[in-house]
């Protein structure tokens, strides 16, 4: 199908989405005929005149790929969708139209100087919920406070967020070929010796990205630093070269992101920590044929468990079982977070933890709290899986003297700690048959650096 005939199908699940969404909502006492999205607002830096770098909304993204701000959809169930595009008229910035899209010819589109000239080629708005992030907008617009972003609306929507149409899953695949261009570059300039902020450089360049343009700040760790989760800093030539490249990095395509992890070693690193990575490879791929319909995200967290447990006594860290090592807690230092999460329109995307398309919660298990994900997985989802081992200090100090600290190798540890951790991720569609991994088949694994 081309890319029209994937939107053209794409608006129609949406449109089905919508109007499940407004019964849900007046089956809880708020009717409505339908919802105005909008892209969001240009915010301030405190008493200074620069942007906030702006981002659209992502449920008003879902609808069409404009990111700037004051754009507008009004969908009502069962009708063309109307889509505002706001230029205005400036001089201090480029307000030059796009390009014509794929998508202009399926929609109601008008153009609009302004956001109040874009409510009036609207019509009436009587009986329509906001959906955005600027409550005054939507008291512009004269909708009723009871009608901006309800959770009774909201819920549904997010809801439907997980479920991925055929076109959501071509801009995925588009993000992940970017971020994968990215992370092949930035591995050679690891292997030629590059510093951290000459790999985020050179991720950038590759991946065909500016620095506001990519989904999350880029994790780029050399050596220790990869035992901080999101280490956040880029280090110059004082920390270069080094034996162990964490990178972190995805990319972004019309507000559909990808998020990729890759941990690179060169051959002179510790043995240990080599076999832990070949290691991490196989576990990460094993957790990927995983995600099937039906099964329980939380499954998939604790074989990561049980595999970061095999991992830890076949590298000589910790003595005893398998079996023992995962019961008794002590893979909790060297994974401390969740073996993934829901990806989409958001890095970490809405509905995790949402019951059921109602709302309600269902929260991680106590002893695993960050974990993101607690849904059952079906069928258009898409997930990251991205297991770690880490050598965290703050992290393995309560063990030390803990009840268990004779089953832990310290000398061992504390040679394996300059190497800082290992994370490998890929993005999964979860199928009615096996899981599509569309990011591994773009770039190797660990074992082809």
């Amino acid at each position: 199908m081309s890319t029209t005939e994937l939107y053209r199908e794409h608006l129609e699940t949406l449109d089905r989405y919508l109007g499940q969404s407004l019964e849900r909502a007046e089956k809880q006492g708020l009717p409505l005929e339908g919802v105005l999205f909008h892209s969001g607002r240009a915010e301030y830096y405190p008493a200074d005149d620069q942007e906030i770098v702006f981002r659209a909304a992502p449920h008003f993204l879902r609808w069409v790929p404009l990111n700037g701000p004051e754009h507008l959809v009004l969908a009502r169930p069962g009708q063309r969708p109307q889509v505002v595009r706001v230029q205005p008229q400036d001089y201090w910035y480029d307000t030059t139209p796009p390009a014509e899209s794929y998508w202009e010819g399926e929609v109601d589109l008008k153009e609009a100087a302004s956001f109040a000239e874009g409510l009036a080629a609207l019509g009436s708005l009587n009986g329509i919920g906001y959906v955005g992030s600027c409550p005054e907008a939507a008291q512009e617009a004269g909708i009723p406070t009871e009608n901006v972003a309800p959770d009774r609306l909201i819920a549904p929507l997010d809801w439907f967020r997980a479920y991925k149409t055929s076109h959501e899953v071509g801009q995925l695949t588009r993000a992940a070929e970017k971020a994968a261009a990215g992370h092949e570059a930035a591995r050679q300039a690891f292997a030629a010796g590059a510093s951290e902020r000459e790999i985020h450089w050179t991720y950038l360049e590759a991946s065909d990205q500016l620095e506001w343009e990519i989904p999350y700040g880029t994790i780029v760790a050399l050596d220790d630093r990869g035992a901080v989760l999101h280490y956040q800093h880029k280090r110059g030539r004082e920390a270069a070269p080094g034996n162990v490249l964490l990178l972190d990095a995805g990319a972004a395509w019309e507000g559909q992101a990808a998020d990729i992890t890759r941990t690179w070693a060169r051959p002179e690193t510790d043995p240990v920590f080599l076999q832990l990575l070949t290691g991490m490879d196989a576990l990460e791929r094993r957790l990927v044929a995983l995600c099937t319909p039906g099964r329980p995200y939380l499954e998939v967290h604790l074989e990561a468990h049980r595999g970061v447990a095999e991992l830890l006594v076949e590298g000589g860290l910790i003595t005893g079982s398998p079996e023992e090592t995962f019961e008794k807690g002590l893979t909790h230092p060297f994974l401390p977070h969740g073996v993934g999460h829901q990806l989409g329109l958001q890095v970490h995307d809405v509905g995790g933890h949402q019951a059921g398309p109602d709302g309600g919660k269902v929260p991680p298990p106590q002893d695993h709290p960050y974990l993101r994900n607690t849904r059952i997985l079906e069928p258009g989802q898409v997930v990251t899986i991205e297991p770690g081992l880490y050598f965290i200090p703050m992290l393995l100090e309560p063990f030390r003297s803990g009840p268990h600290k004779e089953l832990f190798d310290w000398d061992l540890i504390d040679r394996l700690t300059p190497c800082g951790g290992i994370r490998i991720e890929d993005n999964i569609l979860c199928t009615e048959g096996e899981p599509l991994d569309f990011t591994r088949g773009l770039i190797e694994g660990p074992r082809g650096s």
